[in-house]
């Protein structure tokens, strides 16, 4: 499918909001004592507007800095820009802005700055047309495959059977503390999970190779799914290919991978399931062109871990790839999911429905968005923060 109306650009507004309170999921690489987020609504000369969301989950004021970076260097950019593609857009600030953002040392940033840029030109694309995502791809199903993320050990006996009862059947586990062990925690995990259904694990990158083979050799009896990220992203492609070929445990990744090159070179090397987040690399586009561009054995299951606004853009990725896709929901308290937005991720039979007005997304609610405004900087930009909704 094609865009087909040529949209010039207007305005560009940015909103840092942050949830306090919540549970939050615990993982080797670092605790979330408050859910960060930052949000883009791109608007247009006619009025029309797009939402999307730019990863921001770390370090603790990443919201702030990236909305910096976007109201200072890229929005200029933006203002006047024309587009018919959301891809068109991307290409045009890559071109004009990437010898900045390697001067600067945070091309990475740039990506997730991109990334989000283009889930809302995509929600604006699809609101320009009149149409939902599922309409415009032409899905028979508007409804998207989810499994259970992030459970922490002290939750297992609550939330498993709970998230059971909603008909998912995946469950991951974030591994790799030295308190629970690795292979206690999957044992009790196993045992409240029904018949069929399975355990991934996840250990955020904090192994090292030879640590890798140890631990996921004490697991494999137990059949994980997948294990995410036992290795740090970039390590060497030999040792990911060296411990591919030691274990039965199929091996994941992505989101900390960039660029269909290198999830390409990573599922060569023995990646079999590949993780991108639509907030943090390449946006809609990049993952859809990374679904036409993957090696065969490989599938897509995306990564998310934020607002509503992000987890719907991922969620319409699984139902595209409809049977060989899942996307992760987050199982913990989390306002920015669940209250941001509307109560928009149910989840029925282990499925979550995806917006059936245009657009990709569901706008946030103009009282929340108010009330989760983060209004901790105290610089002399502070008053550029929007929180209101005209």
């Amino acid at each position: 499918m094609a865009f087909r109306d040529d949209i010039t650009l207007a305005s560009v507004d940015t909103f840092p909001i942050r949830a306090m309170g919540g549970v939050s999921p615990k993982m080797a690489l670092g605790l979330m004592p408050t859910r960060p987020a930052l949000l883009v609504r791109i608007r247009d000369v006619d009025g029309c507007q797009g939402w999307g969301e730019v990863w921001a989950n770390f370090p603790p004021r990443a919201n702030l800095h990236k909305a910096h970076v976007i109201e200072d260097v890229v929005a200029p950019h933006l203002r006047g820009a024309r587009f018919v593609e959301p891809r068109e857009i991307g290409e045009f600030l890559r071109d004009q802005l990437s010898i900045y953002f390697l001067h600067v040392g945070q091309l990475e940033v740039f990506s997730h700055i991109l990334a989000g840029i283009d889930s809302a030109l995509w929600d604006l694309a699809l609101r320009k047309s009149g149409r939902s995502f599922a309409e415009f791809m032409g899905l028979p199903e508007a409804s998207a495959q989810s499994y259970a993320t992030s459970i922490n050990a002290d939750d297992l006996e609550r939330l498993i059977p709970h998230h059971a009862s909603l008909g998912q059947t995946h469950f991951k586990l974030k591994i790799g503390f030295a308190e629970h062990g690795n292979r206690e925690i999957v044992e009790r995990a196993a045992r409240l999970c029904p018949h069929g259904s399975r355990i991934m694990v996840d250990n955020n990158q904090s192994w090292t190779l030879e640590t890798a083979r140890e631990q996921l050799g004490k697991l494999e009896d137990l059949s994980p799914y997948f294990a995410e990220e036992p290795l740090p992203a970039n390590a060497p492609l030999a040792d990911w290919e060296d411990l591919a070929s030691s274990t039965d445990i199929p091996l994941a990744g992505g989101e900390n991978i960039y660029g269909i090159e290198n999830f390409c070179a990573m599922a060569n090397a023995g990646l079999r399931v590949l993780q991108p987040d639509v907030a943090k690399w390449g946006g809609v586009t990049g993952a859809l062109d990374l679904a036409h561009a993957m090696p065969q054995g490989a599938c897509l299951w995306p990564h998310f871990m934020g607002t509503a606004v992000g987890q719907v853009a991922a969620l319409s990725i699984t139902a595209l790839l409809s049977g060989t896709s899942s996307c992760e929901v987050d199982v913990n308290a989390n306002a920015l999911r669940t209250d941001l937005c509307g109560d928009i991720i149910a989840i029925r039979n282990g499925r979550v429905d995806l917006p059936a007005a245009p657009g990709l997304v569901v706008p946030p609610e103009h009282g929340f968005l108010a009330t989760f405004a983060d209004r901790r900087d105290t610089g002399p930009r502070a008053e550029s923060f929007r929180t209101d909704l005209p």
